[in-house]
This record gives structure tokens, sequence and C-alpha cells, in this order.
């Protein structure tokens, strides 16, 4: 077929709405993916990312530039013409710049605290081993698509290991974790203790585990529980301090931070309470497990939510287990531990990020947040700025913009987290959209002086 064939096809009028008709059809069903999953990114994923979607994208430049060839050679009034069709492949070239080599994430930043990391929606897997316990050096990495190469029995993921390999066999995209504190009988297992506090205005129950010779700390709010067989150095706030004694009673000590010393102390049993002095609070012991183990389950869910994590089933061993996003496993071969991760990917921000303070704003008499702002040091650049709602920060070609903040169970902000967006293809985007622009005042113009011509 000869070139000028060719190229009459792909800029043929049918072939450019048939090439409509497959856009609107993509845009409409990842719409609806959107929709159904209530989750942008399952859509972009499974719709406007997929190989489906680049093919089209891919037809509809080869149809711009069939269609320019198709008018040449050019004339000056050709000029508005080319530079629109010009300007939508510029457009997608940045489109395709942004996917490839721009951020788009969060970064979280406890008040008083450096940052220098930005985690994003794309997940890892990393496996660390160690032969001691200690010394944990990365074993393997990988960048799983579980979404749209989701494992199965017949077509598992694999994880090479000496002492057996990993088998990933089971997706859930969304899942609620379901984490239940159980009694052991491990004796290795550490302790766990079940407690409620309760004034006027609150009651909040929680639980407080302990590994096996190792200190639990609790922070909440203005003061900290800490569960330790050991010894403990007070060094102020107000902190009540639980020690296992047997197979029914809890030992505790209260300390008052306003007179930097221990109030209270003695024993407890499932069901006693006794009071706090901080804020009116009361203590009661709900329930005491001398050793104890998390189980973790993870339900599936057809949609996902602000609760919802993805999780995987793998099998090691002849035994199956589940990991969430952002928490890890251990395992253990003939010789060495294993520790498996599997969480958000962490990209280097280049630079420190100090929060130095956080402010917000509540609605009157309620807890509900009205406006908040961080203040921000950039310790290589000397200064420091303020991030809000309406005031983002640009920095090195990054944009940081106010998105949310964490608080304690007493609703005291304890981090602000500052979305972030680094977009190198976004010149190329406004240089597009700017050609599209002129492209067609000048299309409408050139039609506007040839009809008053005519009239005239």
């Amino acid at each position: 077929m000869p070139i000028r064939k060719i190229i009459k096809f792909f800029a043929s009028l049918k072939f450019a709405v048939v090439i409509i008709i497959a856009m609107g059809s993509l845009i409409a069903w990842g719409t609806i993916v959107e929709a159904i999953y209530m989750d942008a990114k399952m859509a972009g994923e499974m719709v406007y990312h997929s190989p489906l979607s680049y093919f089209i994208f891919a037809m509809l430049s080869v149809t711009l530039i069939a269609v320019m060839a198709d008018r040449w050679p050019w004339q000056k009034h050709h000029i508005g013409f080319i530079s629109a069709h010009i300007g939508i492949l510029v457009l997608l070239a940045g489109s395709l710049v942004t996917k490839y080599f721009g951020v788009d994430g969060s970064i979280s930043i406890e008040i008083g605290g450096k940052e220098n990391q930005i985690t994003v929606s794309e997940t890892d897997i990393i496996v660390y081993t160690s032969l001691n316990g200690e010394n944990f050096k990365e074993f393997y990495r990988m960048q799983p698509n579980f979404l749209r190469n989701p494992p199965s029995e017949k077509k598992p993921v694999t994880i090479p290991f000496p002492s057996g390999d990993v088998k990933i066999t089971e997706f859930y995209p969304y899942s609620l974790v379901d984490s239940k504190v159980v009694a052991s009988e491990n004796t290795d297992d550490g302790p766990a203790v079940r407690f409620q506090l309760m004034n006027d205005r609150v009651t909040q129950s929680e639980w407080i585990i302990a590994k096996k010779g190792q200190v639990s700390e609790l922070p909440l709010g203005p003061a900290r529980v800490i569960l330790t067989k050991g010894d403990y150095n007070y060094t102020g706030g107000n902190v009540l301090v639980l020690r296992p004694l047997d197979k029914d009673r809890v030992g505790y000590e209260v300390y008052l931070d306003r007179l930097r010393k221990m109030v209270n102390k003695g024993e407890a049993r499932a069901g006693d309470k006794f009071n706090l002095g901080w804020m009116n609070f009361e203590f009661r012991l709900l329930k005491y497990l001398p050793y104890s183990k998390q189980n973790i389950e993870y339900k599936k869910r057809d949609q996902s939510s602000p609760e919802a994590v993805s999780a995987f089933k793998f099998t090691y061993n002849g035994k199956e287990q589940w990991l969430g996003a952002n928490s890890m496993v251990r395992l253990f071969g003939d010789s060495e531990m294993y520790v498996v991760t599997y969480g958000n990917r962490r990209i280097p921000l280049n630079f420190d990020m100090q929060l130095k303070k956080f402010d917000v704003g509540r609605y009157q008499g309620t807890m509900r947040a009205a406006s908040y702002q961080s203040v921000v040091a950039i310790p290589e650049a000397n200064k420091e700025v303020t991030i809000s709602m309406n005031e983002p920060l640009d920095y090195k070609g990054y944009t940081f913009y106010q998105a949310s903040f964490q608080e304690d169970q007493m609703g005291k902000p304890i981090a602000s987290v500052l979305s972030v967006n680094f977009d190198p293809g976004r010149p190329w985007k406004y240089l597009g959209s700017l050609l599209i622009v002129f492209g067609s005042i000048h299309l409408f113009y050139r039609r506007w002086k040839k009809a008053r011509s005519a009239n005239a």
C-alpha cells in the first residue's frame, strides 16, 4: 500500500469517528468503574492507564499526525489548524511525562519532628534477613501491581527464599482489618491489658500489649500508659505504670506531672478501678492476659473506604498467612529470620522539612476543624513558611498543600499531613493548552474574516 494511501486512511473522517467513539467509551467505562469501586486509583489502573487506553491514545496521535501530513505542503491558512493539532500532541506528551516521572503523594510530619520522604499510593514488598535477629539487610524487593495482575492459586506470585519459596496466591484490593487480642499458651509471648478510662466527658477503651521482656508505651494525650515487668525510671508527665504480677494481678503506679512524683500505688484485678488524678479520669481494668497474641483477619470488601486496606494471602512452608498494607510479618528459616513488609512506597524528598508549629481552628462549641495550618522550616534554605489550606508552598519543583492532620485519642493534634505534587510534565501541558487555544482562535478568526469578506 503506497504511503499516501496509508496517510489517507488514518486521516479519514471514518477513522477519526472510530477513535472518538473509543475515547468516549473509555471515559464512560472509567467513570463506571470509579463509581462501582469508589476508588479513582482502581479506575486509573484498570481503565485510564490500561494497555487498551494507551493504544487508543496512540491511535489518536497517529490520526493527528496523519491529518497534518495529509495537508502538506502547508499554507499560511493552515497555521491555526497545525497549531491546535500540535498542541494536542504536546498535551499528551506532557501527560506521559507526568505519569512516569511525576510524584503525587503525601508527607506526614510530627510536631517538632523532621521528615524527608514522600509516601505514594504504589506499594512495595520488601524482605529483610538476619542471622541473629539484629543487623537486618534487604534481601528482596518487589514492586507488584496486583490490581492489574492479581495472583491466584493457578498463577501464584513467587518470592524466592533459600528455605522455601513464598507463594502469593490471593489478593484483596479492599479489606477491613479485624484485630483481636487473645490468650496465648506460648510463654514466650508478652502480657496484654485491656482497660477503660472514664471522666464526665470521655469514655474510651484500649489494649496495651508488650512483647516479652520489653516495655510498651501507649500515649493518651495528656498522659502515658506504660506496660512493663521491669523497673521504670520516671522523668516527668502524667504516667500510669502497669506491671504484671501473676496470672491474675497487675500492679500499678500513678505519677502526677504537677507534683513530679508517684501519688498512688497498688494492685488490681479484672473489674477493679481507681482514680488517676488527671482531669478526673478513672481507670478500670477490664481484662489481663499474662501471655497474649494478636489474631489479625482481613475481611474482603467490594468497595474502597477510608478504613479499607489491601491485603494478600501467601504460603510459606505449608502455612497460609495474610499480610495487609503497611504491616509486616516474621518468617523463620533453617538458620535465619526474615521480615516481610508490604506497604506504600516511600520516595526520598532530597531535603528535610521540619514542622515547627501546627494551628487548628475549631467550629464554635465543637471539635470539628474549621481551618488548620502548618509552620514548616526547610533547614537547607534557612527559611520558615506557613502552609495553609489556601496557601501552598512551592520549593524545588514540589508543591506542598495542607491536606489534613493527625490527632491523639484526646483530640490533640500530633502531626500535619501535607499533599505533595511534583509535575515535570506541567510546562508541556501548559504549552500544549496555549497552542490549542491559539489554534482555535486563529481558526475562528479566519472564518470570521472570510465570512465578513463574503458579506462585503
